[in-house]
């Protein structure tokens, strides 16, 4: 399958009957649905930079098969916690991958940031990471330092993409950065629903997923826009 409008259909489609396997609770349907999401994603992200070859491209794909072991570990976390401690490895490596990748973007560049955006965005970041590991400090128990050290991974990946900032193309920017931001939404919505709230909160799977697909999502498609707009 080439056409990327028929795989981004696929996606979308898969992602509505996960969603809709979490609110009504029918294990099978999150079961099957789950793991071909970020397959079905990969299968996107090539359709939409064919011929196209780089050390960027090989990063962001890495990441995305990192994101996969981490959807299917978290799968079986209600039959032992160690799967826990696996998806958060798996997404950590893919959150330090993106990182890496938007670092790239930043280097191979000849444009200067905004010095006084990138201060902002570093203190927003460093603001937001101190508040949430402040209000979960006192419920992480065993999980205290993996919890600490994947907060920094995301806060790392969020801030590379702002970093972003006229480093490459608007039409990747703002994609990239939209979902970075999404993502850490849904990364703190897996934390308070784990750590905060007795039981979870309503929908908290739900609401997840939502987050954690759109910001895929975008990532995967700011980071194609920044590939095709690359000459070779």
């Amino acid at each position: 399958m080439k056409n990327p409008q028929l795989i981004l259909l696929l996606y979308i489609v898969l992602a509505i009957v996960e969603i809709t396997g979490d609110i009504t609770g029918i294990r099978p349907i999150i079961y099957v649905t789950k793991p071909l999401l970020m397959p079905v994603l990969m299968l996107w992200f090539f359709a939409l930079t064919p011929n196209k070859t780089s050390k960027f491209k090989k990063i962001i794909a890495v990441s995305i098969v990192c994101s996969f072991f981490g959807d299917t570990f978290l799968l079986f976390v209600e039959k032992n916690e160690i799967f826990f401690l696996l998806g958060l490895g798996s997404f950590l490596i893919g959150q330090l991958l993106y990182g890496w990748a938007f670092i790239l973007n930043i280097k191979s560049s000849d444009r200067k940031g905004d010095i006084r955006l990138n201060v902002l965005f570093a203190i927003l970041f460093g603001a937001f990471y101190f508040m949430l590991m402040n209000l979960l400090f006192p419920k992480l128990g065993e999980f205290l330092v993996p919890v600490l050290v994947y907060g920094l991974a995301i806060c790392f990946m969020g801030l590379t993409a702002a970093y972003r900032y006229n480093k490459v193309a608007m039409n990747s920017f703002y994609f990239v950065l939209a979902g970075a931001l999404t993502f850490v939404v849904s990364d703190t919505c897996i934390a308070l629903d784990k750590f905060y709230f007795p039981g979870g909160f309503p929908y908290a799977q739900a609401l997840i997923m939502v987050t954690y697909c759109t910001a895929q999502y975008l990532i995967v498609k700011g980071c194609a826009n920044y590939i095709n707009e690359q000459k070779g």
